[in-house]
């Protein structure tokens, strides 16, 4: 049973996609996969899934028997999403009034959407979708479960892995505003190729009418200022500039997003740990270079999901980290040998195992006053 537990935290990780869940079992001992980031959650599709490989496991073994579970439960359970979905556009009928406004984009969605909302909620009732929710049926069910007449805005946040999907959310939606904050790297495992990734995000655009409720990045591998956006939709639902301005700078961004945290005068973190991506870390470096007379340290396993670009693109952002900080500590095997490499410059490197405590090894090296950058944090497959 322990064994069972870990693939389906393994499928569970992997969105459900047998193809990703059976390639990751090519290349791992799943004995080694641990719950430490997260925890299994027995979702009903978990659950479905945990019942049906016990009628495959006598014939296929674990690791076969949870995929031929997994499309059959996928299999029985489409209808049932259908209907979900159905349902859901019959009741946003009945809401003609509601505000709605979606955000996609390869990085900076989150950050747009909690600082909407926030901007928003000064005049606004705002509804808007909670961390991990940003599927179809994720989202149809948040509309079932949570739009009433109080609600005035709807905020959703639209991830893609694969090509359908962002369409798939407009037309349940059927959106007033929508924002695709950036088009770069982000899952080109999943998408294959940039272009790919750029016709998935550019699904929301034919939804949108009026122009002027629209926001595009002006080239891919950039991202939209956030501050213009809610500046933009804000004053077209009737809400003052200096107000806008007002809420936009008490903002504070959610965690583990380049937050800031000053434990002394002489040591601050920059907790970047979310996840990352290469505008992201670009940033955060840029935040780094800010604190002109401290120690700078970074620590990082380096960023996943760029396919055939993963190493050429760890490597590049390690050499413009070297030029900045004066430690740089490389967490786990993942991206070991191209941050590495590209970090090959730098005035130290150290490297650890992920699930190693870094402080032990950076203690007597501190030379206060400090700064250290958290960049990233991989899920529990990644070694």
């Amino acid at each position: 049973m322990k064994t069972l537990r870990k693939l389906l935290y393994l499928l569970q990780l992997e969105e459900y996609q047998n193809e990703r869940y059976l390639d990751w079992l090519k290349r791992y001992r799943i004995q080694d996969l641990e719950e430490r980031k997260n925890k299994l959650r027995w979702t009903t599709r978990t659950i479905l899934t945990l019942v049906a490989s016990f009628l495959f496991i006598p014939l296929f073994g674990e690791k076969r028997a949870v995929s031929f579970a997994n499309s059959l439960v996928d299999k029985i359970s489409s209808p049932t999403k259908e209907i979900i979905i159905f349902l859901a556009k019959i009741k946003l009928m009945f809401y003609p009034k509601l505000i709605k406004i979606v955000i996609t984009g390869s990085y900076g969605k989150t950050t747009l959407k909690e600082m909407l909302a926030y901007v928003l909620e000064h005049k606004y009732q705002v509804a808007k979708t909670p961390a991990n929710i940003n599927t179809q049926i994720g989202i149809a069910l948040l509309v079932l479960r949570k739009i009433n007449n109080r609600q005035q805005v709807l905020i959703i946040e639209a991830a893609a892995y694969q090509r359908g999907d962002i369409k798939a959310i407009c037309q349940l939606v059927k959106p007033n505003f929508g924002v695709i904050t950036s088009i770069g790297w982000m899952h080109l495992e999943r998408f294959k190729t940039l272009e790919n990734i750029r016709q998935t995000k550019m699904e929301l655009v034919p939804f949108i009418t009026d122009r002027q409720r629209l926001f595009l990045p002006t080239k891919d591998h950039e991202i939209i200022d956030p501050a213009k956006v809610c500046l933009s939709i804000g004053a077209q639902l009737n809400i003052s500039p200096s107000q806008i301005k007002k809420r936009i700078k008490l903002f504070a961004p959610p965690a583990h997003r380049l937050t800031t945290k000053r434990v002394s005068r002489d040591l601050v973190y920059l907790d970047d740990s979310y996840n990352s991506n290469p505008l992201g870390f670009r940033k955060a470096l840029d935040e780094l270079a800010k604190y002109k007379a401290y120690q700078k340290i970074i620590i990082t396993p380096g960023m996943i999901e760029f396919g055939k670009k993963q190493n050429e693109i760890n490597c590049e952002i390690a050499a413009e980290a070297t030029k900045i900080c004066d430690i740089f500590l490389i967490v786990g095997k993942t991206n070991r040998e191209s941050l590495a490499r590209g970090a090959k410059g730098a005035k130290r490197i150290i490297f650890v195992e992920k699930n190693q405590t870094y402080e032990t090894v950076l203690t007597p090296l501190l030379r206060p006053p400090t700064v250290i950058l958290i960049e990233n944090e991989l899920p529990d497959h990644y070694f």
